[in-house]
């Protein structure tokens, strides 16, 4: 049988002295909530005490069928732009600002490429779509060649990300799902990750990193990754 940890014991031992003390004060001086909170934010302040971090929430990632089922709600719309604007944010896995921001000059249609300007912490990249995806997008862009951005409203101007995150609700809630734009970006990480992207490569097409993490794949093209990349996606389905 194992012994209590005299140490640990007391240690509490002296929090609950302490504990007593406070309560006695408090009593005696009449604090209210306000008296406590200011009395505790002073001793953290002096102590120089800071919360920890909360734990990071596990990014959403939705099942294969409901993934199959939104994008079937999308095709049945009828929305070509509605579908072009919502199958990138997955074969590219760019962020909702990233994705407002594309102008069409940015598009390398011949090289399957977007370039993406200033990306998260102002950083350029190119991230790639899928070879099967080019002929719609192709397409799409003739059909709209005074087109500053790829995707414009009826006024001409870019699309907001409060009006992408609309979108993808409505879209979302015909499939019986729950879905932001960025679910889209987990989505295609995962589906990256199960077909044998290493941290590195998925680092240099979406943008997902630091600054200590470049090192990593300062070695790596994105030319090293672009087959790979090509191959993931024709497996998929939707």
């Amino acid at each position: 049988m194992n012994k209590p940890n005299n140490s640990v014991t007391c240690i509490k031992r002296e929090k609950e002295k302490a504990i007593e003390k406070i309560i006695r004060i408090a009593r005696k001086e009449g604090w209210d909530y306000e008296d406590f909170s200011y009395v505790y934010r002073r001793v953290r302040e002096k102590l120089g005490l800071k919360p920890g971090k909360k734990p990071k929430r596990l990014p959403r990632v939705l099942s294969e069928e409901s993934f199959k089922r939104f994008y079937e709600e999308v095709e049945k719309a009828d929305n070509l732009r509605h579908e072009l604007m919502l199958k990138l944010l997955f074969y590219t896995a760019v962020r909702n600002q990233e994705l407002v921001n594309i102008k069409m000059a940015d598009v390398y249609l011949d090289e399957n490429k977007i370039f993406i300007e200033g990306g998260k912490g102002d950083k350029d990249r190119y991230v790639l779509f899928n070879q099967d995806f080019k002929m719609a997008l192709k397409v799409y862009m003739k059909n709209n060649p005074k087109n500053r951005y790829l995707f414009q409203t009826r006024l001409n101007d870019k699309y907001s990300t409060r009006r992408i995150q609309q979108i993808v609700k409505y879209y979302a809630e015909k499939a019986g799902i729950k879905a932001t734009p960025h679910t889209f970006r987990h989505q295609a990480i995962t589906w990256l990750t199960k077909n044998g992207f290493n941290d590195a490569e998925l680092m240099l097409i979406t943008g997902h990193s630091s600054k200590e993490s470049l090192k990593i794949y300062q070695h790596i093209s994105l030319q090293d990754v672009e087959n790979k990349y090509q191959n993931a996606m024709k497996r998929l389905e939707f």
